[in-house]
Order: C-alpha cells, then structure tokens, then sequence
C-alpha cells in the first residue's frame, strides 16, 4: 500500500469538470511535482488532498486512513503558498510557533521545536525579524518552517518558488530538496515549470485539462514522453508529423509531403502507412558543414547566444527545426546566421509519438 493514495479524483467548478477522476500513488519520503499550464487542474488537486476543497467523487487516503471527510485542521498537513501568507505583525519565531500553539504545546515545546525548525531552514539568529525585514528567499524559508514545525504527515507546496528571481529560485530549488530529504517528508510541490519539476522531483505528474498525461521518473518523463504535449510542455522538441514508409528492416522514411522526408531508425516495429509524429530533443542534433550519412541539409536563419549554449534556428524540411549547441571551446566551429549546414542525430534521439495506421 501506497503512503499516499489518490482514486478517482474529480472536482467540478460552475458546471466545468476541473479534475477528471484523476488517479496516483505516493511512496513515503517521495516528492511528486505536478506540473502543467494554467487551468489543467494541479492547485486544485493540492487544495482537495488539503481538505481546503471538497471532491465530486474519488478518495484520498493517507497512511491508510481515507481523508476525505476530515476536517483540513485535523488532517495534519503541512502547506507553503505561493504567497508565503506570513502574518506580517508577528516576528519570526511567531509566525513558526503559530501551528503550535494552535495545538496547545507547552511553552518549552514550543521553543524547543522552532528552534530546530529554524535551524533546519538555516534562519537561527533570525528569530526576532518581522518579515518585511527578510528577503524573499528568507521569507519562504520561514513559510517552509511554521509548515514543517508541526511534524506534518505530508508536505504540500503550491508554487512555493515563483516569487523568487531566476538565480535565488535556483538556489532554494537546492535548499528545498535537501531539507525534505534530511526531514524525510513526503512532499507534493506545483509548479508551471518544467526546470524545477526535473530539478526537485523523485516523479513528475504532468497534467492537461483536468487530467494526469504521464507520470513517471524525471528522466522517464524527458527521456519518453508518451505524446506531444509532454514532449513540448516538459523542454523543447522539434516535432515531424508524416507517413511512415519502412526502409530495410529498421529504417523508415517519413514522407512529410511528395518532396520531403526525414529518414530514421528506430527499434520499435512501424507499418507502411503508419501516420504518426516524431520528436527530436534540440540538444541531441549536431550541426556540421560536413554531409554523412543521412543528414539533412538546412539553412541557418538565426542564432541566440545564452552564455553556455547557443540556440540556433534552421530552416529544414520546410520548417523551423531548433538546435542547442554547447559552447565548450574558443576553437570550435563558429556558425552565422546564412550558413548551410548539415543536421544529424543518433537514432534512439527519434522519439515516436502519436501514430495511427493508414
């Protein structure tokens, strides 16, 4: 048995199904990331498992025990909002100690365990503080703090992050995995964006109207994306739809059109006809001035430089196919925008997508 189990899930907002008997499991010490666009259902799946909501249908049962008619103050869960909502009139060390009081610890309890909260956020010496004088990455680690305080069964975090600039969010996306694998707690954390669902997660949910597409490991997720809006949603992908026509025992050609074909290798079997969408990841093409074998000519139509990488944007195949390169060396090949280059890949980079027999 699951530590945390979801079954059936459903909640509908004004006549709108919001979530559509979603469904998953949760091991105890793991963090699930549910990741998706605006809409897709992800808030509210946290705010049911918070009793904040109550569902249509489906069940929710923590370490064996079924919540759903649990009031939210006796369910014993820990949540950090995307606002933080600390209570600006207290200092640190009121706004930790709320939960517990709230609870009717004793005094020296209480003292006891907001230290080693604070201690744990690394915020000691910060006691006296009111949050106005804390910055932002010290205001959600007081958040993560008055949340964790309370020995919560489950942690939930609803885009706890995206208040903070880039190079700060990076850092607590650090800070947060290390405290919730010291602490051992089982954590469920929304996000939009897919760097801190890779960064942070033991498994991504991704989500889309109401459902769960896939869930699996980070890698699983990156690696094989079950269809198209995984592939797009979770990093960039160039996407080639066609029919395929095989070609030797494991090579095939998609015909994208009379003129244009990709051609590619793959393990798995495709019939003649099949009209399916392939996927190539941007960081898995190389660009060369050089042909081989298989390498499809295009023209180069604009380059980003980012510092590590450069983004190139080529013309090919009749469309924009986009390309990560590293920029490892002073030496290697520079390329400008109007160069005719050559694009290639391995072939397990191939990602087989939708398909559909002829």
């Amino acid at each position: 048995m699951a530590y945390l189990e979801v079954r059936e899930l459903s909640k509908i907002y004004d006549g709108t199904t919001v979530l559509d008997n979603i469904g998953f499991d949760i091991e105890e010490g793991s963090f699930l990331s549910l990741l998706g666009p605006s809409g897709c259902g992800k808030t509210t799946t946290l705010r049911l498992i918070a009793g904040f909501e109550k569902p249509e249908g489906g069940s929710i049962r923590l370490n064996g025990t079924i919540i759903n008619g649990i009031p939210t103050f006796k369910r014993n869960i820990g949540m950090v909002f995307q606002s933080y909502a600390l209570f600006p009139h207290m200092s640190v060390e009121q706004n930790v100690s709320y939960g517990l009081e709230q609870r009717n610890h004793n005094h020296s309890e209480i003292k006891k365990k907001v230290a080693e909260a604070l201690e744990m956020v690394r915020l000691t010496g910060y006691e006296k503080r009111k949050p106005k004088q804390l910055s932002g990455g010290q205001q959600q680690r007081v958040a993560l703090a008055r949340a964790l305080v309370i020995r919560p069964s489950l942690l939930l975090l609803d885009e706890s992050l995206s208040a903070l600039d880039k190079k700060l969010r990076v850092e607590m996306q650090v800070e947060l995995r290390q405290i919730q694998k010291e602490v051992g707690i089982t954590t469920i954390f929304v996000t939009h964006d897919q760097e801190e669902a890779l960064t942070l997660s033991d498994y991504i949910a991704v989500m889309e109207k109401g459902k769960i597409v896939q869930l699996d490991t980070p890698d699983t997720v990156y690696e094989h994306p079950k269809n198209s809006f995984v592939a797009d949603f979770l990093g960039q992908a160039n996407f080639f739809p066609g029919v395929v026509r095989r070609e030797g025992n494991h090579g095939y050609l998609l015909m994208m059109d009379e003129k244009q074909y990709l051609p590619f290798r793959c393990d798995e079997f495709l019939e003649d006809g099949t009209h399916c969408t392939v996927s190539v990841r941007p960081e898995k093409i190389t660009i060369s001035d050089r042909e081989e074998h298989q390498a499809i000519r295009g023209k180069i139509e604009f380059i980003t430089y980012a510092g590590n990488l450069s983004i190139f944007r080529i013309r090919a195949l009749g469309q924009e196919i986009k390309v990560q390169q590293q920029n490892i060396s002073a030496g290697q090949r520079k390329f400008v925008a109007g160069d005719s280059v050559f694009l290639s890949w391995e072939p397990e980079s191939t990602l087989i997508l939708e398909r559909e027999k002829e």
